[in-house]
């Protein structure tokens, strides 16, 4: 693919020419290891497309990653040889506990294959998880809401100081006016000739 043209045309439509790449061969029913390296290899298309780190990370963020992780899934179960014409096989050497080992062994007796295919199916479907985790976790951020902010008034903190409260009145009674007062003077007792009494004695 022309790099030129690659780098001006969007995310979108990178991720659509990678998936359409993919459906075309998946069309041609290959096995799934020719499948995988076409697509998701090391030169496959989606690294020819993706060629930073960057970028294919996010790619592997995007619906259409998924999808093609899905058609690996379904070359898988259609019993194809994965042996791919002309792609030479690697070994690894795994270290794992004897309990683990008879496990697999005995899981792989059970679905009349070999440890060697259960491994790579294992391998595979861990990876297609994580995948669909991410995209799951990468959705739930795009979509959450934001925090609600309330437009109401703060609500004002009590205090422990209360206005003085006034004490009742009590009127007093009135004061009588020395004005008013009646002037008696008593004359009970006082000197001063009797009555009927003559004032020579007799």
């Amino acid at each position: 693919m022309n790099e030129t043209m690659v780098q001006q045309e969007g995310f979108a439509g990178r991720c659509q020419k990678v998936l359409q790449v993919a459906k075309e061969l998946y069309l041609s029913k290959p096995d799934w290891v020719t499948f995988f390296r076409e697509t998701l290899g090391v030169n496959g298309a989606a690294r020819s497309v993706f060629p930073t780190q960057a970028e294919y990370v996010s790619f592997e963020q995007c619906s259409e990653y998924h999808e093609i992780q899905q058609m690996v899934a379904n070359l898988r179960n259609r019993k194809i040889p994965g042996n791919g014409s002309n792609e030479p096989t690697r070994v690894i050497t795994v270290r794992l506990p004897e309990s683990l080992h008879e496990a697999l062994k005995q899981e792989a007796t059970d679905h009349n294959t070999s440890m060697n295919k259960l491994c790579i199916s294992k391998l595979l479907q861990v990876l297609i998880e994580n995948e669909r985790a991410a995209q799951i976790s990468a959705q739930a951020s795009s979509t959450a809401l934001p925090p609600v902010r309330s437009s109401l008034p703060p609500v004002p903190k009590p205090t422990n100081s209360m206005p003085p409260v006034p004490a009742p009145s009590v009127p007093s009674p009135p004061v009588p006016s020395p004005s008013t007062t009646p002037n008696f003077r008593s004359t009970y007792n006082q000197s001063g000739p009797a009555p009927n009494q003559n004032r020579f004695g007799q």
